[in-house]
């Protein structure tokens, strides 16, 4: 055996794995004050939007250090500001100790060490075997999902269509809360079925309704400022709320984004014209909403016609003849 043989490799899997500790309530205040959802933040860390949701409400306050990481690049803030900070940890550490001297037991009442070993045991097993069937969701499914589609762009002071697609997999209808946050400057002038609440100091919507077994389609016009430059992105969020579930919440997925172009929001391949696939992709995608007004005579007369241009004096899309 020689002697590069003979030097052994460093196991790049021993010792445990770097962890550090999160603060979820700092995590949440950050991700919602940029506008962020907790899909976004998944997609980006490579987990589920339900350990995002865990380490929000503090359910798994340590986690991986390649994990913080990325949590932190994704809040766009440095990996200290989200931990939980070390001075803290070890005053904490210490009032636990001093507790558990005060109260533990007499010498002679204390379990020998063996029976206390096997009963620890028998408790840790139990204990994972209840948090374990608590992650499973009923059936295999979630109790409710909802996604959100947006249209890719749109235009200064113009109006675009916004549909929230509530899933249930109950097997009878159940009561829910529907909150949409707005991006800064929006209006949302109608909604299909009718907006119960509009909080305009925190620019929000509120549905409260009753969705049946199946898909149920919530949809709203939303409004642009005039005043918004050309490029930038606006931002939503959102969350459905069951009764049933004592106020569990279940983040709003898919489309959170969209930017701010002097294109038709039925134009997706910005080339200043509507083509058949796109004409039949407004029809298909928002013919469960037909009462919500989405100017579908002026998508006709682009489809129609030669195309259109965008007037940025008037804030308005010209049909070419």
């Amino acid at each position: 055996m020689t002697q590069e043989q003979n030097i052994q490799k460093p196991n790049p899997y021993a010792g445990p794995l770097p962890m550090v500790r999160i603060d979820g309530a700092k995590i949440r205040k950050l991700r919602e004050s940029k506008g962020l959802t907790q899909l976004y933040l998944s997609t980006v860390v490579g987990v589920t939007t339900d350990t995002i949701s865990r380490w929000e409400n503090k359910r798994y306050q340590s986690i991986k250090l390649e994990n913080a990481e990325k949590l932190a690049q994704a809040l766009e803030t440095a990996l200290e500001d989200i931990q939980i900070q070390d001075q803290q940890t070890a005053e904490d550490a210490d009032e636990a100790i001093q507790e558990q001297k005060e109260e533990s037991p007499p010498a002679s009442t204390r379990m020998r060490p063996k029976a206390a070993i096997i009963f620890g045991g028998i408790f840790s097993v139990f204990a994972v075997t209840v948090f374990i069937f608590a992650l499973i969701p009923r059936n295999g499914k979630e109790p409710l999902s909802a996604e959100r589609v947006l249209p890719r762009h749109a235009a200064p002071g113009q109006s675009f269509p916004v549909l929230i697609k509530v899933i249930s997999h109950e097997s009878e209808p159940v009561a829910l809360i529907i909150k949409e946050s707005l991006p800064p400057g929006t209006t949302a002038p109608e909604g299909i079925p009718a907006i119960t609440t509009v909080d305009k100091k925190n620019n929000s919507l509120k549905w409260i309704s009753r969705t049946a077994t199946g898909e149920s389609v919530y949809g709203y016009l939303c409004r642009l400022p005039a005043a918004v430059e050309m490029g930038e992105e606006a931002a939503f969020t959102g969350s459905v709320t069951l009764k049933k579930d004592a106020g569990e919440q279940e983040a709003i997925g898919g489309d959170f984004r969209l930017t701010v172009s002097p294109y038709h929001w039925a134009d997706t391949n910005e080339d200043y014209m509507i083509d058949d696939e796109e004409i039949l992709a407004v029809y298909d995608t928002y013919s469960d909403i037909e009462e919500l007004r989405i100017d579908r005579d002026l998508i006709d007369n682009i489809w129609a016609s030669n195309g259109y241009s965008w007037d940025e004096k008037s804030k308005q899309y010209t049909v070419r003849e």
